[in-house]
């Protein structure tokens, strides 16, 4: 793979003569050599897993026999987090044949191996002989509603995106209040543990669905929240006071709507990065091509295309966006960000290609 040398001696320095041992508490172990793999939680693990798997994606990527979903000419195949690959192909039989190909002969050689009885399909548009073709065929487990991926469910439609993920995660908050209810917990320990263990799963949702979520459920379990740092009994201090941070006199208990709307918001951001940095921005703004999204929070409503958005996360995004703007002061009128490009009040910039 052609690594720099310098690469290859730091990585053979690091790993010369290689020994660990284990730890039992009141007694110790001699030292013993590693043959194989790393010493157990060294950052150069992960590192080392990435170059190896990239190959693997880029030959998936580049392969023609490989066919993903192609919008405005650009194609999406594959998504990879660590270990978790995500793959998003069209002709399916042609394109498995060709995937399992590769990664057998990518087995062979790096000794990495798909676990079949995590590997899910969830076909789209297949009638059902082509679902049972693709069983006999493939051996992968074949899912009906939604799959698993880094934590979340992707359904087969984005409308159920909602009600896969954030209802479940709900109720198990819920169960949980209950249970650490009936400990001696004093109510500044107990907004810790909405700060601690509630608020990053909370997040992690908030921040990997594009999705609305509906008011009310979170409204409901805020005031579940407020019910159990209080412990079911009246409110001593306002709402208002608790949320605030510390430095200004609160205890910086989470406001649900507020993250909800930075994590989506944070996105809104992203969609300003260059291309081939976040490949989902790529997608969102080969969906609405000649249009850039980039310019349509700065344009005024009725200047920006009225036919509809035909890619919900970006609309769900536009509407956040619009919902904000104006009561946070987030835009100027008019903004130093109006566009030139594609902008109806400037009609040179409606043919880039004179402009």
């Amino acid at each position: 793979m052609s690594f720099p040398p310098d690469f290859c001696s730091a990585v053979r320095a690091l790993y010369c003569n290689p020994r660990a041992d284990v730890v039992i508490p009141g007694s110790g172990t001699s030292t013993f050599p590693i043959y194989n793999g790393t010493r157990q939680g060294c950052p150069l693990s992960p590192l080392l897993f990435a170059l190896t798997l990239e190959p693997l994606l880029t030959h998936i990527r580049s392969s023609p026999d490989i066919q993903g979903i192609t919008v405005q000419g650009e194609s999406f195949k594959v998504s990879a987090y660590a270990d978790d690959v995500l793959l998003t192909l069209t002709s399916p039989e042609s394109s498995l044949t060709a995937t399992t190909a590769l990664l057998s002969r990518f087995s062979n050689v790096s000794g990495y191996k798909v676990n079949l009885d995590k590997s899910i399909i969830l076909p789209f548009h297949l009638s059902r002989t082509g679902i049972q073709n693709l069983i006999a065929r493939f051996g992968f487990k074949i899912a009906s509603t939604s799959i698993p991926y880094l934590g979340i469910h992707l359904p087969s439609k984005y409308k159920d995106l909602y009600k896969v993920n954030y209802p479940p995660l709900y109720a198990k908050l819920r169960r949980e209040m209950e249970v650490w209810n009936r400990e001696c917990i004093s109510w500044i320990g107990r907004v810790h543990c909405v700060k601690m263990n509630l608020l990053p799963r909370l997040l992690y949702l908030f921040q990997a669905l594009p999705s609305p979520v509906d008011p009310s459920d979170l409204r409901f379990l805020q005031s579940n929240i407020d019910a159990f740092v209080w412990r079911g009994g009246r409110r001593r201090v306002a709402r208002s006071t608790l949320y605030r941070p510390r430095e200004l006199g609160g205890l910086g208990l989470p406001n649900l709507q507020w993250y909800f709307q930075a994590a989506q918001l944070s996105q809104v951001v992203a969609l300003h990065s260059p291309p081939n940095i976040h490949r989902w921005v790529d997608f969102e703004s080969a969906c609405v091509f000649p249009e850039d999204p980039r310019y349509w929070m700065w344009l005024p409503k009725r200047l920006r295309p009225q036919e509809p958005v035909p890619c919900p996360p970006l609309s769900h995004s536009m509407a956040l966006w619009d919902s904000l703007a104006s009561s946070k002061k987030l835009r100027q009128v008019p903004s130093s960000m109006l566009p030139l490009w594609r902008n109806p009040q400037f009609p040179p910039g409606q043919e880039p290609e004179q402009f």
